[in-house]
């Protein structure tokens, strides 16, 4: 896709105002970005391990010379995928947004018929994340257009900071930690699934 995040992103953000994107063309883009990121992430694991590698080898080392070369290509090592992890968050934020545009184009035929559409559709992709903030502050003081808005959009939406604080992200995420990298059999993964998820579900049932 030619130049496409220069358009969406960057100074030709004019012509990235939600009424001048496809829905075929948003979700070739996300597609694009998702692969991009997945590459990214296989990149930092690589760094990762050899960070380990270097480590573990200047533990080895006898003289304080060797342990010093393992020690700056340790710190080279963890700078380049410091590198690579804050690609991978700006490529993120991309991929939130362009869903979110997606999912205002699947529902435009409905924003339209409510008078909504007009809110959204000359908002560009780099004033979406503010903009829907802008809703929902609106929604809490009892704009029912806003409101509205956010009810078709199967708001709340999430930003990144959210995603922090998300009790569901962080439940899922201790139950990856749980099962860990080494094989484990269904039944172990059925029993961590209960005590994480299955514990969150209990709570807000309660």
């Amino acid at each position: 896709m030619v130049a496409f995040l220069d358009k969406f992103f960057g100074k030709k953000s004019k012509l990235a105002a939600i009424e001048k994107m496809s829905p075929s063309e948003l979700e070739r883009e996300q597609l694009r970005l998702e692969a991009q990121q997945d590459a990214i992430i296989g990149k930092v694991k690589t760094l990762e391990k050899r960070k380990r590698a270097a480590l573990t080898e200047g533990a080895k080392k006898k003289s304080d010379l060797e342990r010093k070369a393992m020690a700056v290509r340790y710190k080279q090592l963890d700078g380049e995928a410091k590198d690579y992890v804050s690609q991978a968050s700006l490529i993120s934020k991309q991929i939130r947004v362009v869903g979110r545009m997606c999912q205002m184009k699947r529902r435009e035929t409905l924003l339209k018929s409510e008078g909504l559409w007009s809110l959204i559709s000359g908002v560009e992709a780099t004033e979406l994340e503010q903009f829907m903030i802008d809703m929902r502050t609106k929604a809490l003081q009892g704009d029912r257009e806003a409101n509205r808005l956010l009810e078709i959009l199967e708001e709340p939406g999430t930003t990144a900071a959210e995603e922090d604080e998300d009790e569901d992200l962080k439940s899922i995420l201790n139950a990856m930690e749980a099962i860990g990298e080494s094989d484990v059999t269904d039944d172990e993964i059925e029993e961590v699934e209960k005590k994480f998820l299955e514990a969150k579900e209990d709570d807000e049932e309660a």
